[in-house]
């Protein structure tokens, strides 16, 4: 039989100790056989583009776990190998729902296998629909594998179906924020500051902040009046962080970013930034700029979309500095709840610098 290995994944030089495990999140799955070469293609190229990250997912666990009381280090290396997991699905799948064919300044998956199958000599359409299947599985494949892990943690049978319950929340609200962001650049029409705000909670801060932090409590076992303000802390903070992602997305520079700062504008992702933008005197000459919503954007007349105008323009306006306002401020109310009576002062201090950098990223 043949199998994926313990090799997909990579280790980067900003690695945490933390991420770590995430570099040997895949145990032997046996495959079936006499499929064929272009089974064993997918398979590398996911083991080719699937990446440990920075590892602040796991970083996030390791520091509520540990300060929670959890001392079992085999508990603490399967949960941070499936929250990394977790995030390498959802990675795959916004990849794919956005249409980019490329993530840490390389091809992902989807462009991979894209390219891939277009060296068969498959025509440009075959090759991009083999290319959006490889993308959708891959993804499904690692999502499985994430909730393996965490249905085997070595944990008490009730506490595997209370973090179960959280995973599920946070697998939920990840789902809905991503369709409601793609339903939201489709529909083309600028989004409110508000909603734009509900989305990267939802798409998110769930799964990328708020579950890391409550799976800490619950796989320590510590006290349930922890969990409400470490729920809150992670919606704000976790916000904050597409916030900043939403700003590189636009005015970050894709050598340091790995992703093209174009993608986002192109296709009208409903943003703090254009939702701060619809409300300027610029509004008309950005929509313009970015296609214009007035008339179908299959119509050949139609203006095509000129994003480095719309950037421009969007800094002239003061989007980029009301959006980073926005994070700020977000930041500061999850430091604000996370000084509860309920959360041990040695975890505040623990929490505290990924409170402080959040604001500082550059990819």
């Amino acid at each position: 039989m043949r199998g994926i290995h313990d090799a997909v994944g990579s280790e980067l030089p900003d690695m945490t100790l933390a991420s770590v495990p995430a570099a040997q999140r895949m145990t032997s799955r046996d495959l079936p056989e006499g499929l064929g070469p272009a089974v064993d293609d997918l398979v590398a190229d996911l083991n080719h583009t699937t990446r440990s990250g920075k590892g602040m997912r796991s970083a996030l666990f390791d520091a509520v776990y540990t300060g929670a009381g959890g001392r079992d280090e085999t508990v603490r290396d399967a949960a941070c190998q499936a929250l990394e997991l977790l995030h390498e699905a959802f990675l795959v799948h916004d990849d794919l729902a956005d249409g980019d064919d490329h993530r840490r300044g390389r091809p992902n998956l989807q462009g991979r296998t894209t390219t891939r199958a277009a060296g068969l000599g498959m025509p440009r359409e075959s090759a991009a629909h083999v290319g959006m299947v490889g993308g959708l599985l891959g993804g499904d494949l690692l999502l499985v594998a994430a909730m393996g892990e965490f249905a085997r943690l070595p944990v008490p049978a009730p506490v595997v179906h209370r973090a179960m319950e959280e995973i599920e929340r946070a697998v939920v609200a990840s789902i809905a924020g991503e369709y409601a962001d793609v339903h939201g650049a489709a529909h083309g029409e600028p989004t409110t500051q508000e909603h734009a705000l509900a989305i990267g909670a939802a798409k998110t801060a769930a799964y990328s902040v708020t579950l890391p932090l409550v799976l800490g409590v619950v796989l320590a076992g510590g006290p349930e009046e922890m969990i409400p303000p470490l729920r809150e802390t992670g919606r704000h903070l976790g916000t904050a962080y597409q916030v900043i992602d939403d700003v590189l997305g636009v005015f970050g520079d894709p050598a340091v970013t790995g992703k093209s700062n174009e993608g986002d504008l192109v296709r009208r992702a409903p943003t703090v930034l254009l939702a701060f933008a619809a409300t300027t005197e610029l509004w008309p000459r950005i929509d313009s700029a970015l296609g214009g919503t007035d008339s179908d954007h299959a119509d050949p007349a139609h203006a095509a979309p000129d994003p480095a105008t719309a950037r421009s323009l969007l800094a002239e306006c003061g989007a980029r500095e009301h959006a980073l306002g926005i994070a700020e401020d977000l930041v500061t109310a999850a430091r604000a709840t996370l000084d509860s009576p309920a959360v041990p002062h040695d975890l505040r201090a623990a929490l505290d610098p990924h409170l402080a950098t959040a604001l500082e990223r550059t990819r």
